[in-house]
């Protein structure tokens, strides 16, 4: 970890947030850095502190171009993003164009949602960063994404239950 709380940085990688304006908790759930392949990943939640997908939240994972913790998170977002009782597809649905911004340049985004429920999938990639969003009760096309250098102002885990 660096001073900034970040992990070792690959060569292009960056971290990214949701803008600063974010009314609710700014939160690192996750972050990990492999020496030997360069790897590097840093997980953001921004939502309820007590971790609740049914409010207004959105998961923001940054990793390095290639990163398999890219595909994994992708993954893990559609589990969540199906229904409990719902099998996985054998292949990614179809997704639609969204645009995001993201340092404040638009950037395509292949965007998942569900009609049965109001959670929602994204994955773009923004110069040499895979970046995975998921979320719900927040339009990924309103959504305004930054650059961050410094991870000492975010909460981390998440709040304790209680």
């Amino acid at each position: 970890m660096t001073a900034q709380g970040i992990p070792g940085s690959a060569e292009g990688f960056g971290v990214f947030a949701v803008d600063a304006d974010w009314p609710e908790t700014r939160q690192v759930t996750g972050h990990g850095y492999d020496r030997a392949s360069g790897d590097v990943h840093v997980y953001l939640w921004f939502g309820s502190p007590r971790f609740d997908p049914e409010v207004p939240h959105v998961t923001v994972l940054s990793a390095s171009s290639g990163n398999a913790e890219a595909g994994e998170a992708l993954e893990r977002a559609f589990e969540t993003f199906y229904h409990p009782d719902e099998e996985l597809p054998a292949r990614l649905p179809v997704f639609e164009p969204v645009t995001v911004t993201t340092d404040g340049n638009p950037v395509a985004f292949e965007l998942w949602r569900s009609s049965g429920h109001p959670r929602w999938v994204a994955r773009g990639r923004v110069e040499h960063t895979d970046v995975i969003l998921s979320g719900a009760g927040v339009d990924p096309g309103e959504l305004s994404l930054v650059r961050v250098t410094d991870l000492t102002s975010f909460s981390t885990p998440f709040a304790p239950f209680g």
